[in-house]
């Protein structure tokens, strides 16, 4: 069967952001071969608030020029300018900040972040099927209905591959140890602080270690840099995921996180990955241990069940109850 679904976002990669939101896109495009056919409406939060209001006018115009089975919303923001009319069905995928707010650094949740989570709350129930991430951003919604469906990893794309060529691609110093920190590092939640410091004191016994920052790189460079490092590290307040976590562990690149998000469930018994407790000497000891052992890890074994073809295959069934109700 095929689904004619309008997708309303203000996650999608673009000019100023090729990687903004690709997560996103990759899994609309996962849904083209199972014949799914969606168009798009991005509303540019970032750019403009008021881009949102203008998206409830562009999601009126498509809805009157074409006929869709349902509208597919990501994020709690742009799942209420879809929410502003009533003849269409409307799934909505949750994903991170609009359930589980945005954290101060201390742990308290700032007001922005009150508002996604009271506003996310009462969304969910006025959503004809939700899609979460993880079983605790259920647990906030207090919706047992929604779908627990992680975000799929693309296996082809994240691959492991030979180290000194994807140094030599990405201009790194073979001579180096590398730890990779894929977020914004201005970003409180993402505890860029506790990493650095981190990665400093593991330096005392390794000198040639660097942390290595990757923000805003095309996305296609992203699986290089995973290769070419020697550990991922992850140390956030707060996550829905991380996406990160499974793409460092579909490239058998050493993931070193603490226990946020799905990360016990994804890294469990996975040889190479390790849980760790949100301290600069239990991060730092254990990169230490990891650049020392110069092995890669087993993660990719792991991922069988989070692929973007098995993520696909979760939501087209979602689809089907939406529409067949």
């Amino acid at each position: 069967m095929t689904y004619q679904v309008l997708v309303v976002t203000n996650m999608w990669p673009n000019e100023a952001d090729p990687s903004f939101g690709i997560f996103v896109k990759e899994q609309m495009e996962s849904l083209r071969p199972l014949g799914v056919e969606y168009d798009l409406v991005f509303v540019n939060g970032r750019k403009s608030r008021w881009n949102y209001l203008r998206g409830i006018f562009q999601v009126r115009k498509q809805l009157r020029t074409k006929r869709y089975d349902l509208i597919h919303a990501h994020f709690g923001l742009a799942g209420w300018v879809a929410r502003c009319q009533l003849r269409t069905p409307l799934l909505t995928s949750f994903w991170g900040d609009d359930v589980l707010g945005r954290p101060r650094r201390d742990g308290s949740i700032t007001p922005m972040g009150r508002f996604f989570q009271i506003t996310s709350f009462i969304l969910a129930r006025l959503s004809s099927q939700v899609i979460v991430l993880s079983r605790g951003m259920r647990r906030l919604l207090k919706l047992d209905s929604a779908e627990v469906i992680p975000c799929g990893i693309d296996l082809e794309f994240f691959r492991p591959m030979d180290r000194d060529e994807a140094r030599l691609r990405t201009g790194l110093d073979p001579h180096k140890k590398y730890v990779l920190f894929a977020y914004n590092p201005e970003e409180p939640r993402k505890r860029f602080d506790l990493v650095e410091a981190a990665v400093a004191k593991a330096r005392e016994q390794i000198p040639e270690l660097e942390l290595l920052l990757v923000r805003k790189r095309p996305h296609s460079e992203v699986p290089l840099y995973m290769n070419a490092a020697d550990a991922v590290v992850m140390a956030s307040m707060l996550e829905s995921g991380p996406y990160v976590t499974k793409e460092a562990m579909a490239t058998n690149l050493p993931v070193i996180t603490v226990n946020v998000g799905d990360a016990v469930d994804v890294i469990h018994e996975s040889d190479g990955n390790y849980i760790v407790p949100r301290d600069v000497n239990a991060i730092a000891d254990k990169v230490v241990e990891v650049c020392r052992r110069g092995q890669r890890s087993q993660g990719r074994a792991r991922l069988a069940s989070c692929t973007i073809e098995a993520t696909a295959k979760r939501i087209l069934e979602v689809y089907s109850r939406v529409v067949h109700p």
